[in-house]
């Protein structure tokens, strides 16, 4: 494509700075050589990853931290996912499984939660969700090329030959498998739906249980993407689920300069070519009202060009109202990887037309600069606006590093709290896996200047000598239950199930789910599976 993915190498660099010196010695006091004005002092430019602070660990901490929260339960090896899908709870009667450990974890007592496999084997992932037309539980699951993340033997990831080839040697799936989970022991396999024969498939995806998924889709080797950690960027693809056995197409829409080809949008931002930035779609759009029910508006985050307000009019050629982008925004990272439509009715007005924007750091020990969730007012779509930040998690004062960034592995957010989930959801309070930092709660009562109330830092697991092992950080996911006032935490190494007073007096009796946090969401839910379809516990043990 007429792209060097590589970048420059070491003797080129060599060579174009001995260059650069000699034009400077030849011009003496008179000035510096043209090649140097061209270009800048160094050709190749200079990128992340960034240099390791001196007061990094040189171990994992194993010690556990925790301020207003209390441990009720902690299941080893059954990590729950949650966050990106925002959906992912699967209720029968009084029995609640989340996706983990390769399967489900039964969670109906959180005391003793269970982590189950099913028969067939299939993975558990993506949105877990409710279709009341079909009166079936379906779940959408991702299907992507491999990541291209750098390791110290290649830190540059996709620049470099050895890692680059991840990606071409994939020959698997693109885009997205259909289930049946009716029956969760058994996901029934409906359709494969490929997105496209190159490029890098889906990550996660949007699905509310209605007419039309939200594919966050890379279709080709079109769709540029600077920063290392991917060898192409996804951007929008709608997708119709009328049958959810014969998934269609609807229409697809990328950033203006996204594209290779598109070269004069693209120059006119100042990350352009710069191997850092995050210049895709990350985290799938989310519509908090469904277009067949009138809804016109979703939220997307496109990395570095910024989070846009889209608008669904005409589902067929989706279109942007406005967008934002921190006009302070520092290189690398994600700066959009989830976008949280708060859910606020009239008794919180200040919180009503909020969405959270959540960044994703890619590289460990803050080798990049940090990036803090947004709150952004969406009252006006044509002019979304930051009003707000959360404010940056603080070392524990008896751990080991004075700042996280010291603690070894990523430090920054990751995944929130579900946005289907059950019982009334409390707008004012927001819980965010925040890696190495592990489970952060945040007061946003005030939008202008969200307080933290709560969090805890579980022991961190891996092997220092394996960097695989550690790289990310400990905690990746979290889901609330509202009804029953329940944290729930994936780390690679188990589950946590937490309770706070932030939340209220903690439920541990396993209870049916009386309403969802999203009206439209899982209507009918337990209207139509067979009441036999209980499996790892006996009926009586859930009620």
């Amino acid at each position: 494509m007429g792209t060097d993915r590589r970048g420059l190498s070491r003797r080129a660099l060599l060579r174009n700075a001995a260059g650069a010196a000699a034009s400077i010695a030849g011009a003496g006091l008179a000035g510096v050589g043209l090649g140097a004005q061209k270009t800048g002092l160094t050709p190749g430019g200079g990128t992340v990853p960034f240099r390791l602070p001196m007061g990094a660990l040189d171990y994992l901490d194993q010690k556990q931290y925790i301020s207003n929260m209390e441990i009720i339960s902690y299941t080893p090896g059954g990590s729950i996912s949650s966050g990106e899908p925002l959906m992912v709870m699967w209720a029968k009667g009084k029995q609640r499984l989340l996706p983990g450990g390769g399967g489900w974890l039964d969670v109906s007592d959180p005391r003793k939660p269970v982590a189950i496999k099913t028969t067939n084997n299939a993975r558990i992932q993506g949105p877990v969700v409710y279709n009341t037309r079909l009166k079936k539980w379906l779940m959408v699951s991702s299907a992507a090329a491999p990541l291209t993340n750098g390791t110290p033997e290649h830190p540059m990831g996709r620049y470099e030959p050895e890692i680059w080839k991840l990606y071409e040697n994939y020959k698997g799936l693109r885009g997205i498998r259909t289930y049946d989970i009716t029956d969760p022991s058994t996901p029934k396999l409906l359709n494969e739906f490929s997105t496209g024969a190159k490029g890098m498939g889906t990550h996660m995806n949007f699905y509310d249980g209605g007419k039309y998924a939200y594919l966050e889709a890379g279709w080709g080797e079109d769709l540029r993407m600077e920063n290392s950690q991917r060898a192409f960027s996804n951007a929008l693809m709608i997708v119709d689920l009328t049958d959810p056995a014969n998934v269609k197409e609807v229409s697809r829409w990328w950033v203006p300069g996204q594209k290779f080809g598109e070269e004069a949008e693209f120059r006119k931002y100042p990350f352009a070519d710069d191997h850092a930035a995050w210049t895709g779609n990350h985290g799938a759009m989310s519509v908090p009202k469904r277009p067949e029910d009138g809804g016109t508006v979703g939220y997307t985050g496109f990395g570095s060009f910024g989070m846009y307000v889209m608008d669904l009019t005409d589902i067929k050629n989706p279109k942007p109202y406005g967008k934002v982008r921190w006009e302070w925004e520092t290189i690398g990272g994600i700066p959009y990887h989830t976008c949280y439509p708060v859910t606020a009715g009239a008794s919180h007005p200040k919180l009503q037309n909020i969405v959270i924007g959540v960044p994703e750091t890619i590289h460990a020990d803050c080798r990049e600069p940090i990036k803090i969730p947004y709150v952004i007012d969406v009252k006006d779509p044509r002019n979304p606006r930051i009003i707000g930040f959360l404010p940056k998690p603080q070392a524990p004062k008896d751990a080991p590093y004075p700042d996280f960034c010291m603690a070894r592995g990523r430090f920054g957010a990751h995944n929130t709290q579900a946005w289907l989930a059950p019982g009334t959801a409390r707008p004012e309070l927001l819980s965010i896996a925040w890696f190495v930092a592990g489970l952060r709660t945040f007061d946003l009562t005030d939008p202008t200047q969200p307080k933290e109330v709560a969090w805890f830092v579980p022991p961190r697991d891996g092997d220092m000598e394996k960097y695989e092992s550690w790289w990310r950080g400990t905690s990746e996911g979290c889901f609330v239950e509202w009804d029953r006032n329940l944290i729930w935490l994936g780390t690679h190494a188990g589950t946590y199930c937490l309770s706070t007073p932030a939340l209220g007096k903690p439920v541990f009796e396993p209870r049916k789910i009386d309403k969802w946090t999203i009206a439209h969401g899982n209507v009918g839910w337990d209207d139509q599976t067979a009441a036999s379809v209980y499996f790892g516990r006996s009926t009586s043990q859930v009620g």
